[in-house]
């Protein structure tokens, strides 16, 4: 089967008869037809049978489909690259970032950048960790932004800054706290519910970690996708939560409180990109930007 007569196949397959496969592929039901057919005269068996206005599938065709699907996702793929390559060029950057990025620090970004640079055009995705790796890998954005190191090996990270992370609780729990327990108020917060993020994102561990100081073996409590969403259950006096240096900068001081943990590693932020396409000129441009408005978020939480 040559490239033509698999994308006329998968197409079938995927909408049940020629008309709407026609569609789908953009070329005239009889040319999905022709095409069907020419594929079984050269193979030399059935891949549908005709009924009464459908089309189903022949056990050798199921077969084909299967093992054919790989390869119709690395076409997709492909040209979506194409398309993508030819989009960023010239005058364009396009990135993704983790929420707590997205909504903390990019917005400072924005703001500088279109005052530099008024003719770029600026696309931006919130994605998650594991949401980057097919960004980066077709193209779709030049680079990522997001804690902790990138473990796909296709990938390249590189650290921006590294900065502290935060526990973040209401104002009044950790005034009773500090009361309560002068010498380690933290371990007054061992009795509360703790607010974890879900998934494989790595602040679960970081939040977990101090849990576990706490004497918290089993942490029980909530669990939510976003530090905002967290957030907003903290300031209910629904429990605790660890949070970021950019996330703490922009913390509602009169509601919460954020404590920085001097004794657990520091959160580097990173950048990533497919290491067989580095960030092109306008990109790059940005990046140069990033490490001086970290260091005045950082300034500005202490």
């Amino acid at each position: 089967m040559n490239l033509r007569q698999l994308e006329v196949f998968q197409a079938v397959m995927q909408t049940g008869n020629m008309s709407a496969a026609a569609r789908l592929i953009c070329i005239t039901p009889s040319a999905v037809s022709k095409t069907i057919a020419h594929t079984e005269l050269q193979l030399g068996y059935k891949l549908f049978t005709r009924g009464k206005g459908a089309l189903a599938p022949t056990p050798e065709a199921r077969v084909l489909f299967e093992e054919s699907t790989l390869i119709h996702q690395k076409l997709d793929g492909l040209k979506r690259i194409a398309v993508n390559l030819r989009q960023s060029a010239g005058g364009q950057v396009r990135l993704a970032a983790i929420p707590s990025v997205s909504h903390e620090f990019l917005p400072l970004v924005l703001e500088k950048h279109m005052a530099r640079y008024p003719r770029v055009r600026v696309e931006v995705r919130t994605l998650h960790q594991d949401q980057m790796v097919q960004a980066l890998l077709t193209r779709s954005v030049d680079f990522a932004l997001g804690f902790y190191e990138h473990p796909h090996p296709l990938l390249t990270s590189a650290t921006l800054v590294s900065g502290p992370l935060y526990l973040a609780v209401t104002r009044d729990i950790w005034q009773r706290a500090v009361k309560a327990r002068r010498q380690n108020p933290m371990s007054f917060l061992a009795s509360m519910p703790l607010i974890r993020l879900v998934g494989e994102d790595p602040m679960c561990q970081s939040i977990d970690e101090l849990a576990r100081h706490l004497g918290l073996s089993a942490p029980a409590g909530l669990q939510v996708q976003t530090s905002r969403l967290a957030l907003e259950l903290v300031k209910r006096g629904m429990g605790w939560t660890v949070v970021d240096f950019l996330t703490a900068s922009n913390l509602d001081l009169q509601s919460l409180t954020a404590v920085p943990l001097h004794d657990f590693a520091q959160a580097p932020l990173q950048m990533y990109f497919a290491t067989s396409t580095p960030p092109g000129q306008d990109a790059q441009r940005m990046l140069e930007m990033l490490p001086e408005l970290l260091h005045n978020v950082m300034a500005s939480t202490h």
